[in-house]
Order: C-alpha cells, then sequence, then structure tokens
C-alpha cells in the first residue's frame, strides 16, 4: 500500500509555503516543482484540484494515462495513488489542495450540496475542459485563497469557508451540468447519463439494479445501459459499485461502524458478503483496510 502524505509534508517536498495548522494550500505546479516530488506513486490524505494553464501533462491511475492540457482541470479525492508519468518543459499549473474534513465541512453549509459525493468523480469524468471564463475563475479563486490563508484576519476564516464553496459550486455545475431534473429531453443521451449518474450518487446504498434506474428515466434497461456504455466506457454495475466501495472506504476510515453496522446501512445481506465485495475492489478485508488508518 503507499505510503499516505499529509498536506504539510507534500508542501515541504515541493518546497512550498505552508501556513501552521491550514486546512488549504495553492501551489503552482512546473518542471522544477515536480521534480521535488517522489518518483512513482503517491498518496495523499486530501483533495487536490490541478488546472492545467500552460503545457502539457499526464500522470498514471490503475494502469491509465490521464492526459491534461491547458485549460484541463481534473480533481483527485483523497487517497488515490498516482503517479506522474510526463509534462512538458513548459508547463504551468495551479494546484488547490484542500484537507478531506474540511472540504466536506464546507461542503454541509449548502444543502443542496451536502448530499453530493465527489470521491467517485475521479472515476466518472476524470477531466473537465473548462471555457476561458471557468479557468479564469478558478485561477482567480486560488490566488484569492492563496493571499488570504496567508494574512491574519478577523473574518480569515469565514472568507476562505466562502471561496472554498465557491470552488465546489464550480466543480458541481462541471460534474453535474447544473440542476439536473427528469424533465430534461431523455432522447439526448447525454442527459441520460447524467441524470443516472446524479441519481446513483443519492439512491446507490439502497438501490443497486439497473431496473430502479431504468425505471425512473421511463426507458428500458437495455437502452441504459447501452447510453451508459456509449457514453463513458462503463457499465451500470461498474458505476453503482464505484460509489458502493467508496461509501465502505469513508465509512471504515471516519467512523466507529462495526461491518455487522454498515453492512445493514449500504443493505448487503451480511457481513460476509460486505467483506467479499470489498475485498474483491481492495485486495483486502474491510478491518484490514480500517487498521491501516489507525494512528494516523
Amino acid at each position: 500500500m503507499s505510503r499516505i502524505y499529509t498536506l504539510a509534508e507534500v508542501s515541504s517536498m515541493m518546497q512550498q509555503d505552508y501556513p501552521a495548522g491550514a486546512s488549504v494550500l495553492v501551489a503552482r505546479l512546473d518542471p522544477s516543482v515536480l521534480e521535488k516530488i517522489d518518483k512513482g506513486q503517491i498518496c495523499v490524505n486530501f483533495y487536490t484540484l490541478v488546472l492545467v494553464q500552460k503545457g502539457r501533462m499526464s500522470y498514471a491511475l490503475k494502469g491509465n494515462i490521464i492526459e491534461l492540457e491547458e485549460n484541463d482541470l481534473v480533481l483527485v479525492p483523497p487517497n488515490y495513488p498516482v503517479s506522474y508519468d510526463s509534462y512538458s518543459s513548459d508547463l504551468q499549473a495551479v494546484n488547490l489542495m484542500i484537507e478531506e474534513d474540511y472540504y466536506h465541512k464546507v461542503l454541509q453549509f449548502d444543502p443542496n450540496l451536502m448530499d453530493m459525493e465527489y470521491s467517485y468523480a475521479y472515476d466518472l469524468l476524470p477531466v473537465f475542459h473548462l471555457d476561458v471564463h471557468k479557468a479564469e475563475m478558478f485561477v482567480s479563486l486560488s490566488k484569492q485563497i492563496q493571499s488570504t490563508i496567508r494574512i491574519p484576519h478577523l473574518y480569515r476564516e469565514e472568507m476562505v469557508n466562502h471561496m472554498v464553496h465557491v470552488v465546489q459550486l464550480l466543480f458541481s455545475e462541471l460534474l453535474y451540468g447544473g440542476d439536473i431534473q427528469p424533465s430534461h429531453d431523455l432522447t439526448n443521451k447525454q442527459s441520460i447519463f447524467k441524470i443516472f449518474i446524479h441519481m446513483a450518487s443519492r439512491n446507490f446504498k439502497k438501490e443497486r439494479q439497473i431496473k430502479f434506474y431504468a425505471d425512473s428515466l421511463n426507458i428500458t434497461t437495455t437502452y441504459l445501459s447501452r447510453t451508459v456504455k456509449e457514453m463513458s466506457g462503463q457499465t451500470v454495475n461498474a458505476y453503482l459499485n464505484t460509489f458502493l466501495y467508496n461509501e465502505i472506504c469513508k465509512l471504515l476510515r471516519s467512523s466507529s461502524y462495526n461491518m455487522s453496522e454498515i453492512s445493514e446501512m449500504l443493505f448487503f445481506n451480511d457481513q460476509s458478503a460486505l467483506t467479499n465485495f470489498f475485498k474483491a475492489r481492495s485486495g483486502m478485508t474491510p478491518v484490514a483496510y480500517r487498521r491501516s488508518f489507525e494512528g494516523k
């Protein structure tokens, strides 16, 4: 299992200023910075958003090479091992890093966003190409966050909370395409795909049969299956299993629920079914996974 780095450790590795106790860090990424990062896989315990401003870069996750070019934005959730594959000599990128607990605390300020999970976003829609306006907005927000966390101010926490919330809204718009309702034109496959992702993120804990989602969309299971596959290259079950696996990981890391309680919360037939599902995905039992985070 890859070593998991903290925000302070990555800041030191990249030789970036890190205000003591900060939950957010903004750093530039260019060849001189990437050369300082450990070679091979690196795994961090915070959310990482990278926007390429100039040049290109690529990195590997689960055997796949992810290519990023100008105005491409990617979010990598905590505990995802990645390795930087290559980058151009003229690379310039903004790297916004947000601690997991803080990210979710800000997320809960907005009742419209608090039910949304971002940990699966990397598996589903890994790269977003921003238009010039949205790219400038992200860069401006990052610069404001960077300057705010470095200057003592009576309302510094409230200001950073607000700016991180705006970043979350921007990412939510990219991921979900704004407010998605079933009244959209369902002959459009892109709309069907986005609505399915939205519905699945809210219902996967209990509903993991394709028929539930097809019936809700008033289409056949065959058409939904084919549409999701055509739009993303993945199956309906693959998405539902990704949601489920990430939820189990989150509960194992950040709650005291035992295996029996987690299996009931996620509607497994029994504890053994949960263990078999998790082990097939991670290569270890849920108990072993939880122990790997104890004392950190």
